[in-house]
């Protein structure tokens, strides 16, 4: 005998309840990867503070590349779960949900390119810091691009809370605050003034402190 519609059903609900609740561990993981690492130098500073903070924190940061590697896995998936809810909210087809979508993966991508840029040097004891300066930089840059994405990623997820009610609408305020200052960050991407990367980093946090509430009430709504 085959299964039971209510049985698939169920199986159904609970996969998409794991695929929720792996937004809150993608979002532990991410932090600790971000804190990992130890403080880092300014965003300008010069060559020999750059390498000395590679060669003293170099068990920091491959550890951060690690835990950012299996972020990524449950960042999937919980995007997955994110689509299932989006993709039903728009009547006309899910325009703003394949926003919200793309967004994440691209500066997912990005952001994945910045994180091994910043781990190159701290690897092979030592034999790459020549290329430290070069890492820092371009890892820099290529954050700056993905906060660009972050900011369309969460602009849409702002637009969607707003319009459909599938979150409460203080969700789509702090989705709509969190995608203009990742789009403020986004010139960090083309300069290094400390206080565009600060702006920056705290679109991202602010980013992640949105990805952890919508798991924690989207993983309570199915429960109920």
């Amino acid at each position: 005998m085959g299964e039971s519609s209510t049985t698939r059903t169920w199986d159904d609900s609970k996969w998409q309840r794991y695929g929720l609740f792996a937004g809150v561990v993608f979002v532990v993981l991410s932090l600790v990867a971000v804190f990992a690492p130890g403080s880092p130098p300014a965003r300008d500073a010069s060559a020999d503070e750059i390498a000395k903070y590679f060669v003293d924190n170099d068990s920091g940061i491959r550890l951060a590349a690690i835990l950012a590697a299996f972020a990524l896995i449950f960042g999937v998936w919980w995007l997955g779960s994110l689509w299932r809810v989006i993709s039903k909210l728009e009547s006309s087809g899910p325009r703003l949900a394949f926003v919200a979508a793309a967004g994440f993966i691209i500066a997912g991508g990005f952001g994945t390119i910045g994180q091994a840029l910043f781990t190159v040097p701290a690897t092979r004891d030592g034999e790459l810091l020549g290329a430290s300066e070069f890492a820092w930089s371009l890892g820099f840059i290529t954050f700056g691009f993905a906060l660009a994405l972050t900011a369309a990623h969460m602009l849409a997820l702002a637009a969607l809370t707003i319009r459909s009610g599938f979150l409460p609408k203080w969700m789509g305020w702090l989705a709509l605050a969190s995608g203009l200052v990742c789009a403020v960050g986004t010139i960090g991407a083309g300069s290094e003034e400390a206080a565009i990367g600060i702006i920056g980093f705290i679109g991202y946090l602010t980013w992640l402190l949105w990805v952890l509430l919508a798991s924690v009430l989207l993983y309570r709504r199915k429960a109920v």
